[in-house]
Parts: structure tokens; sequence; C-alpha cells
């Protein structure tokens, strides 16, 4: 079984039969942590959180563009559509990270939020 499958299950236990499946994609798994993730940021469920997010983290930095991708437009832009996730955003996302999806970010908020990210995270725009 590949690494990123076994970290999903390790995120998700409840859905390994699902995350076995053999036509699964990063991107589906990160469709099916989202509603996990929202629902853990309302119980204050830490230790799922620090989960999700690290297994983020962890496909991000990938050279497999399967992965870092996933990531990024299945996973990080989505943390705009809720308050529940946008709100704790800066607690659980680092700055290089940040830096990384901010134009996915920028695309699904409006422009007073990125800047209040912006200027949380140091972000300069080039000029």
């Amino acid at each position: 079984m590949s690494t990123w499958r076994k970290m999903a299950i390790e995120c998700a236990p409840e859905l390994r039969s699902e995350f076995q499946a053999d036509d699964l994609t990063p991107y589906d798994v990160f469709m099916e942590l989202l509603p996990i993730l929202r629902k853990a940021h309302i119980d204050k469920d830490n230790e799922r959180l620090e989960k999700i997010y690290s297994y983020a983290a962890w496909c991000h930095q990938q050279k497999d563009k399967k992965l870092w991708n996933a990531a990024g437009v299945s996973f990080y832009e989505h943390l705009a559509d809720t308050d529940e996730t946008f709100t704790q955003l800066t607690n659980w996302i680092k700055k290089e990270i940040y830096f990384d999806i901010r134009n996915l970010l920028y695309q699904r908020t409006d422009e007073e939020k990125i800047k209040s990210l912006d200027k949380y995270y140091g972000y300069k725009t080039k000029k």
C-alpha cells in the first residue's frame, strides 16, 4: 500500500475500506477529509486536526504532482469555504505553505480576508 494511502487511513481510520479502493485518488482522499476536518474544528479535536493538517503538509511537500496538486486544489483552497476552517487557518498552516497556497485562497474569499492573512504571515505583494 502506498504511503499516501497509509497516512490517509491514519487520519480517518473509519474510512479504511474507502481509502483502500483501487480507483481512489489523493483528490478523493482530501474531499473525504474536509468534512472530517470541519467537524474536528467544531469539536476541538486537536489530535485529529494535527493528523489531517500534517498529512496535507506532507502531500504538499512531495515531488509527485498528484499529491501536491491534490493538497492544493482539494484541500487548502477549500479552507476558505467555511468559517470553522478559515478562522483557524493561521493556527495550522505554516508560513511557507501559505505563501504557496495564497492564490488558491484568494480565488475563494474576499480581498480583505486575504489582506488580513497577508499581514499575519508577512506576505509582501510584488510590485
